[in-house]
C-alpha cells in the first residue's frame, strides 16, 4: 500500500455514507446488471449550447432527460460539458466521475491534452452529484444503499445513451474511460454497449464491495444505520454480497477487447489490485500497471493514463477499418462471380488473385 493512501485512509472525514440504511430494499434487489445490458442504448436527443473557445478547443453544454425513470426529480436531467479539438475529430472519449469528482474541472483538464491528438471529451456528471444533489445529501455522501445502486445503474444507461448519441452524431470512434469508481462504471458501460468502444477503467474495482470489505475506505458506511437494530456482521455480510453482484464479471467482454486498457495501481490502498485483474483476465486484455497507489496515480501517471486513452483509440481505429473492409471484399467476391451469379470465364490464374 502507497504511503499516500494510507494517510488518506487515516485523515479523511465527512458524512458517512447510507446514514438512512437501506431505502429500497425491492430495488436493491431487482438490479441486474446482465438485464440492463441487454436492453439497447437509450435514444437522447441532448440540448446542446453554444461552443466557447476554453482549455485549448471548443466547450459546450449540453444536457437530456435520463433514461433512468426512478431517479429522483433534482437528478432527472442529466448535465454534460463536451470539449471538442479545433482541428480535425479524431474520437470522443466519455470521462465518468471518481467517487466525490462532483464538478466537470478536473476532468475536462485532464482531457485537455487530448485535444492535440484530436481526441475530444465527454465530462458527464453523476446522479446524485453535484446540481442533480438531493437537498438533504452532504457532498457525495448518499443517504441509503438503494441510492448508490440507482447512481449506478443511471450512470451506465446514461453512459451507454451518450456513447450510441456521440457515434451516431459525430460519425468518429468512440470511448469511455474513469478513474476508480469512475473506472468501474465505464468498464461495465463498455461491456454493455453493443458495438466497439475504446474502454479505458482507470484503478477500477470489479465489483463495488470491494472497496468497503477490504481497503481503507471500508468504514465510511454506516454499518450501525444499515443494521437498523439486527446484528451489524450479518448486515454487512448482506450488503457486501448485494454489492458484490453488481460486477464487471456479470457481463460479457466488450464487443472489441483488443481495444480496451485496463490501466491498474500497483500499490493501491483503496482499491486492492487483484479487483482489476479480474477484469482484465475477464475481458483478455491488456493489463497496464502503474507504479503507484490510488492517490499518488492521480497526482503523478496522468500522462501515463492519457497515453492508454490514446492507444485504446488506436487499437479501436484498426477494428473500424478492419471492419470497413469486409463489405469491399464481399463485394470484390460477388463482381467477380458475374451478375448472374456464376463464375465468369477467366483463367485459373486470374480467378486466384485476391480482389
Amino acid at each position: 500500500m502507497h504511503v499516500l493512501d494510507l494517510f488518506f485512509g487515516l485523515t479523511v472525514r465527512g458524512p458517512r455514507f447510507f446514514a438512512d440504511g437501506w431505502g429500497d430494499r425491492a430495488l436493491c434487489d431487482a438490479s441486474d446488471p446482465a438485464a440492463l445490458a441487454a436492453r439497447p442504448p437509450a435514444r437522447i436527443a441532448p440540448a446542446l449550447g453554444p461552443p466557447h473557445e476554453m482549455l485549448g478547443g471548443r466547450l459546450s453544454e449540453g444536457t437530456f432527460e435520463s433514461p433512468e425513470a426512478l431517479l429522483p426529480a433534482c437528478a432527472r436531467t442529466a448535465r454534460f460539458r463536451l470539449l471538442l479539438p479545433d482541428g480535425p475529430l479524431a474520437g470522443i472519449a466519455v470521462h465518468l466521475a471518481a467517487s466525490g469528482d462532483q464538478g466537470f474541472e478536473l476532468r475536462l483538464r485532464f482531457a485537455a491534452p487530448l485535444l492535440a491528438h484530436g481526441l475530444g471529451a465527454l465530462v458527464l456528471e453523476n446522479p446524485y452529484y453535484g446540481a442533480r444533489r438531493p437537498p438533504a445529501q452532504v457532498r457525495h455522501a448518499v443517504r441509503c444503499v438503494s441510492d448508490l445502486v440507482l447512481l449506478a445503474r443511471a450512470t451506465v444507461d446514461e453512459a451507454r445513451a451518450l456513447l450510441a448519441w456521440l457515434a451516431a452524431t459525430y460519425r468518429v470512434p468512440v470511448g469511455v474511460t474513469g478513474y476508480s469508481m469512475g473506472g468501474q462504471l465505464a468498464a461495465m458501460a463498455g461491456a454493455a454497449t453493443p458495438f466497439p468502444v475504446a474502454v479505458v477503467p482507470v484503478a477500477p474495482s470489479c465489483s463495488p464491495d470491494a472497496v468497503l470489505r477490504d481497503g481503507v475506505l471500508s468504514r465510511v458506511a454506516d454499518w450501525a444505520a444499515i443494521a437498523g437494530g439486527a446484528p451489524v456482521d450479518a448486515a454487512r455480510r448482506e450488503l457486501l454480497a448485494r454489492f458484490a453482484r453488481f460486477s464487471v464479471r456479470a457481463l460479457p467482454p466488450p464487443v472489441a477487447p483488443e481495444a480496451a486498457i485496463v490501466v491498474g495501481t500497483a500499490a493501491d490502498g483503496v482499491v486492492p489490485p487483484s479487483e482489476m485483474v479480474r477484469i482484465a483476465e475477464h475481458w483478455g486484455c491488456e493489463l497496464r500497471w502503474l507504479a503507484a497507489g490510488h492517490v499518488s496515480a492521480v497526482l503523478r501517471e496522468q500522462p501515463a493514463m492519457r497515453e492508454a486513452l490514446r492507444d485504446a483509440f488506436a487499437r479501436l481505429g484498426a477494428v473500424h477499418a478492419r471492419r470497413a473492409a469486409v463489405p469491399v471484399r464481399r463485394r470484390a467476391r460477388r463482381c467477380a462471380r458475374g451478375t448472374d451469379g456464376t463464375a465468369p470465364r477467366t483463367s485459373s490464374r486470374a480467378s486466384r488473385h485476391p480482389a
